[in-house]
């Protein structure tokens, strides 16, 4: 039986790709080995292990923050040499950022093969450096490839989890949601960390928004008591007024969980998001999207990947662009043309990503 290590942590953007490999390994002893909570949740929600270690994380801007956590290198370090030495993997499949180069490290000094995967269309230093030791890297974007060693690279799309395009029918997937299935429903999500800004703007454009429209909200788990409380204070104001409609039409939540994800999906007509890795999960279930990069992404990133979504139908927002009125507006024209969009961004989808890496994997394996 083949042992393949999955390392990687922090958001979402890199550990739900790892699950979606690991779901279509099969025969393979698979084990995760990262940092942060939700690698942890993932995995066990998927049925797999995950062992967490300390990662050290370099923030591109002074913080006090840097210095504390060179004291977890040597720590992190040995953690990840102890579980690669304990596990002896045949691969080490790695997603890049902070957590994932201390266990890659390991498997270098124990001589791993070590493939990488890369989301965003400019990869982080990490990825850079991954790439190097790296004997294949799988890209999402096809300009991505001018960063690495193009002789390594193949590109893919990005791995999504299994079950995601299987939310159901959308009036099933809004009863789910307690929402009416006879009015239109946008999903608006900052992905797992969430999304101060969306949540700030789309707390000035509730009132309006929930005349038309029904709202399923992902805050972010770091946002959501502060969010629940705007609301709950724009309920109370309105409470003769517009407080009804709002509590009729929006819903939200801090996080959702696979199969929640999948339902908010089917139940939309329109998402609005960040520029994340989840726009590949958006062209998979042909959603009309609204993308709001962050605007101090690691190189820029989002605002690239952004651009590149464009070319597909997406719509972009900047944050410094982003108002109450810009966001009513563009979700209305989303939703007067998703018909068009859909098949438009259908076309930026790549769903067999997570496919042709585990049949890589197998196959070097």
């Amino acid at each position: 039986m083949h042992r393949i290590l999955l390392v990687g942590g922090g958001t979402g953007g890199h550990i739900y790709p790892l699950i979606a490999v690991a779901e279509e390994l099969k025969d393979s002893e698979i084990k995760f080995l990262g940092s942060g909570d939700l690698l942890k949740q993932a995995a066990s929600e998927a049925g797999f292990k995950a062992i967490l270690i300390l990662s050290p994380k370099w923030r591109r801007y002074f913080s006090f923050q840097n210095f504390l956590d060179i004291l977890k290198f040597p720590v992190g370090f040995f953690q990840a040499l102890y579980n690669i030495w304990r596990f002896m993997p045949d691969i080490i499949f790695a997603k890049g950022g902070y957590a994932s180069f201390l266990p890659a490290l390991a498997g270098k000094i124990f001589a791993v093969p070590i493939i990488i995967h890369e989301s965003d269309s400019i990869p982080g230093r990490v990825s850079a450096v991954l790439g190097k030791w790296a004997r294949k890297v799988f890209l999402s974007f096809e300009g991505s490839k001018r960063y690495f060693d193009e002789s390594k690279c193949e590109v893919v799309g990005n791995p999504i989890r299994r079950g995601l395009l299987a939310g159901g029918d959308r009036s099933t997937a809004l009863n789910a949601f307690s929402l009416n299935p006879a009015k239109s429903a946008v999903f608006i999500t900052g992905a797992s960390q969430g999304a101060q800004k969306i949540n700030e703007v789309l707390a000035l454009a509730l009132v309006e928004l929930t005349k038309d429209f029904q709202i399923i909200h992902q805050s972010g788990p770091k946002n959501y008591d502060e969010m629940n409380k705007q609301v709950v204070s724009i309920i109370k104001e309105g409470k003769d007024v517009f407080g009804p409609q709002i509590q009729s039409n929006y819903r939200l939540y801090p996080i959702l969980d696979r199969n929640q994800l999948a339902l908010a999906y089917a139940a939309s007509d329109v998402v609005v998001s960040r520029a994340s890795s989840q726009v590949f999960e958006i062209a998979a279930v042909g959603k009309p999207a609204i993308v709001v990069p962050l605007k101090n992404s690691a190189g820029g990133h989002q605002l690239s990947n952004a651009r590149e979504f464009a070319k597909f139908g997406a719509t972009v927002i900047e944050e410094d662009n982003l108002t109450p009125h810009i966001l009513i507006n563009e979700i209305q024209k989303a939703f007067e043309n998703r018909a068009e969009l859909s098949q438009k961004i259908k076309q930026f989808s790549k769903p067999d990503a997570a496919n042709k890496i585990a049949q890589y994997l197998l196959g070097l394996a």
